[in-house]
């Protein structure tokens, strides 16, 4: 028996070792351009009855409508509403007194997701443009401590994201657009997405649609097991844009589905499972109904932001109200406090994470 229980003891390390060890795991996953009024309202009544936005306004409203604003949520994002909120936080519902914001003046793309890797605003950033970011992210700064070098990835539908990381110079592995994936493990699904990817047209000139975004990146997770992964979907706000509404609405509730097939399989995944916290947000928000498929320093109400989290670490905290301001610059020291980072921001501020 006491020999039974050295050995054990003496094997212990190796297979903690075996299960990557007892660093926490982050997913991050960021929506462009989701408003927070689809998020905690669900579909817009006067939005999907437009005939001029919409292909068939009787169909989405029997697929959507609702009589209640916490229906109408639950049934657009089921797994938000039934297992997010539950398990988690969320924060930005502006109808409850929650709110959350960018602190950029430009409510637009790059400065937003700048702004939330850096901690900080730089209010000549004003571009959506793919150049490097010339400020030092938290990302970066995980792929810099030891317990995380050479496991942080990123995936994202919009070429400009990796930008927003200088993820050469940060040696941070990152597939964008319609680049070739990056995992180390070239696994024949992520050679069959590769292939199908190149067959399907261009429909945007600098983004993919996010089914491969999300191919991609679950099947680098399942593969390699990198504990740090950003995730960026852009499908809504390209729908947005192009005054789709029902199209909008078909990509929330997709994009919803991505989220929970992540986390499943993560959860299911000895790798990540019960190490794993899994934090969500978004760059900008919308104008509101004249101007919803817009955003912009001139568009009222898309400054507004919302945050989610939930998985190790994170408390139970539900649906928040009446609190904030809090701030999308925020969000950097939150995936510090989730990594065990000392992070400071090139500002020399250092900000109260989200939780």
């Amino acid at each position: 028996m006491k020999r039974s229980l050295i050995a054990l003891l003496l094997l212990f390390p190796l297979l903690v070792s075996a299960k990557g060890g007892k660093e926490p795991r982050l997913v991050i996953i960021t929506i462009d351009g989701l408003r927070w009024q689809e998020v905690f309202a669900g579909a817009e009544e006067v939005l999907m009855t437009n005939a001029k936005q919409v292909r068939d306004t009787t169909l989405l409203r029997n697929t959507y409508w609702r009589a209640t604003p916490e229906e109408r949520r639950a049934t657009l994002m089921p797994f938000v509403w039934n297992t997010i909120a539950k398990q988690g936080l969320v924060i930005g519902n502006r109808n409850k007194g929650s709110k959350m914001q960018v602190a950029n003046k430009t409510n637009i793309s790059y400065p937003g997701y700048s702004e939330m890797m850096t901690g900080m605003v730089d209010e000549t950033i004003r571009s959506n443009d793919p150049v490097n970011n010339p400020h030092r992210n938290v990302l970066e700064a995980a792929n810099e401590d030891k317990r995380y070098h050479g496991s942080v990835v990123m995936y994202g539908s919009w070429q400009s994201t990796r930008y927003v990381i200088h993820n050469e110079q940060a040696g941070i592995p990152a597939s964008v657009s319609y680049e070739a994936p990056v995992a180390k493990k070239q696994t024949p699904r992520l050679k069959l997405a590769e292939r199908m990817l190149a067959g399907m047209p261009r429909y945007w000139r600098s983004e993919h649609f996010d089914a491969f975004t999300y191919a991609y990146a679950l099947e680098t997770l399942m593969a390699d097991h990198p504990k740090v992964m950003w995730i960026s979907f852009g499908d809504i706000d390209e729908w947005a844009h192009s005054r789709k509404y029902d199209f909008y609405l078909d990509a929330i509730q997709g994009t919803d589905a991505f989220i929970r097939d992540i986390y499943e399989a993560c959860e299911n995944d000895p790798f990540y499972r019960g190490k794993t916290a899994y934090l969500i947000t978004c760059d900008h928000g919308r104008g509101f109904v004249e101007g919803w498929g817009d955003h912009g320093s001139s568009t009222k109400g898309s400054e507004a932001t919302w945050f989610m989290a939930w998985g190790k670490g994170v408390p139970s905290l539900g649906e928040a109200s009446n609190n904030g301001p809090f701030y999308t610059k925020q969000f950097a020291a939150t995936i510090a406090k989730v990594l065990g980072l000392d992070f400071t921001p090139d500002s020399g501020e250092k900000l109260s994470p989200l939780f």
